[in-house]
């Protein structure tokens, strides 16, 4: 009988540590180990970020592009927090009127991969992203890494399964935005990478392995 060692909980929790010792070329200061979240007194949804990040990868300045200036009272909201799923969305208004602009989500299985493909895939404008994110699509707002990564309860690092990493501005979507959701997304796929070991290269060559057995 396999043994639950690992749940994305336990593995979230453990990539909001790692967020803290990393470095960016950012111009926004990087969170530190020391600076962890707030629960916040103020009649508002969801915690303060730390120094401004929010969903441990979002920047300050993603924030305003989606916002389209300055963000009031930023906060972060995790949704859905269970095995095969995490989704954290930025809040930004006041007490009453709060709204989200940004989503990152982490979703696992072959079920998840498909739905967020086809969403990508049927996005306006949308174009082949980076490879160092699996088969992934950008398009406008909108950001999609689909990728392999080892399962939460694997007793082998070999075993990976289907993990589809999702940001998007559910505010203004502009290049600018749509640049620092890519940046949130890398940070993610990098931190995943380290906690659990991941493998795009492998996600896209069995995409490419895939094309080629329906090719006519």
């Amino acid at each position: 009988m396999r043994t639950r060692t690992l749940t994305l909980p336990a593995v979230l929790a453990g990539l909001a540590l790692l967020a803290g010792a990393c470095t960016s070329e950012d111009a926004d200061p990087r969170p530190t180990a020391e600076d962890t979240a707030n629960a916040t007194d103020d009649g508002l949804e969801g915690q303060a970020g730390n120094q401004g990040w929010m969903c441990q990868y979002v920047s300050p300045t993603a924030v305003e592009l989606a916002a389209g200036g300055e963000a009031q009272t930023p906060r972060e909201l995790i949704s859905v927090d269970d095995e095969d799923s995490w989704v954290c969305d930025v809040l930004v208004g006041g007490a009453g009127e709060q709204e989200p602009v940004i989503r990152l989500s982490i979703e696992l299985g072959e079920e998840a991969r498909t739905a967020a493909r086809a969403r990508a895939e049927g996005a306006e404008g949308v174009e082949p992203g980076p490879d160092h994110l699996g088969v992934s699509f950008v398009s406008p707002g909108l950001v999609t890494g689909l990728t392999l990564c080892t399962a939460p309860d694997a007793t082998s690092a070999t075993e990976k399964i289907p993990y589809s990493l999702v940001a998007e501005s559910l505010g203004e979507t502009d290049a600018e935005a749509t640049e620092h959701l890519e940046r949130a997304l890398t940070e993610t796929a990098k931190n995943l990478d380290r906690t659990l070991g991941c493998s795009p290269r492998r996600a896209v060559e069995e995409e490419q392995d895939a094309a080629q057995t329906t090719a006519p």
